[in-house]
């Protein structure tokens, strides 16, 4: 048995971050991006997820939203109202200003009494939508489909623009 082996194997079980759903790390699912400091959003929503045929990747803070959306292909984020170092707004303006179109998607907590007055400013900063609260696994699902559905459509419509801009220069 090779030592160096096993401790890597070691190494990478004790330094592999496992997302709070269980589920594992596949090209053919979307990644969907929690952001979230709210531990009763993170609890209903792992739940919800728990069987979904997506790779959550979760946050605590607009720091870490930055740098996720940075280095990886994201399909939608969802976005509770407080983070560790700033609030959702502050999310969806950096999605907006980068044009990173990565549709983002509101969740409510379970102890907001405004819910309506924060969809309705959610809404005017352009986010896909709000989930609100108690949340149910259909409505979930369909805002999913709906920001993997507008990720795909952003992606294939520069695609074209891209192709077209080449076959005009004559390159492709």
């Amino acid at each position: 048995m090779n030592p160096i082996a096993v401790l890597e194997k070691r190494a990478e079980g004790i330094f592999t971050r496992k997302s709070a759903t269980g589920i594992r790390r596949t090209p053919s699912r979307p990644k969907v991006l929690i952001a979230t400091i709210d531990p009763e959003i993170r609890g209903a929503l792992a739940d919800l997820l728990d069987g979904a045929e997506i790779h959550a990747i979760w946050v605590n803070g607009v720091k870490d939203v930055k740098a996720v959306v940075a280095r990886e292909q994201i399909a939608a984020c969802l976005c509770g109202f407080w983070l560790q170092d700033g609030t959702y707004r502050e999310v969806i303006r950096h999605l907006r200003r980068g044009h990173l179109e990565i549709p983002a998607i509101i969740v409510s907590a379970p102890s907001c009494p405004q819910q309506y007055r924060d969809y309705l400013a959610a809404m005017n900063l352009e986010a896909l939508d709000f989930l609100c609260y108690p949340y149910q696994q259909c409505d979930l699902k369909k805002m999913l489909e709906s920001a993997v559905t507008a990720q795909f459509g952003a992606n294939r419509q520069m695609n074209r623009e891209d192709g077209a801009e080449l076959n005009e220069r004559g390159a492709a």
